[in-house]
């Protein structure tokens, strides 16, 4: 934990970034929002800028879904808003992936997935 109590974030690879997202405990729309900004991340775990409009088209769900789900993920510390877009001149925000420091103190299914 940082100084003011909150958890610190380590960004983290796409691919070990995906591991620990299928076992941590979270709402279903949360984790397949969560997997499915995955796909559109660097290799690193950064560059995720795909846009709510798109994630909604693409998920099949309500923009308010993703919003939802997107702020379940920033609450937990799995990804993190580098940049801010513009939504008058259609950029969409820009994340990392991340876990945080407390990753452990987060309800997980053990390494093997049980």
């Amino acid at each position: 934990m940082d100084v003011m109590g909150t958890f610190v974030l380590k960004p983290m690879d796409r691919f070990e970034w995906e591991r620990i997202v299928k076992r941590v405990q979270m709402p279903s729309g949360a984790k397949f929002l969560a997997l499915m900004l995955a796909t559109y991340a660097d290799q690193d775990g950064t560059r995720v800028r795909p846009g709510v409009e798109r994630l909604a088209r693409v998920m099949c769900v309500s923009e308010p879904t993703v919003k939802r789900s997107l702020s379940t993920l920033r609450n937990l510390g799995l990804v993190e808003r580098t940049k801010q877009g513009n939504r008058y001149a259609k950029l969409a925000d820009e994340y990392r992936l991340t876990v945080p420091s407390t990753l452990f103190d987060q309800p997980m299914l053990d390494p093997d997935e049980r």
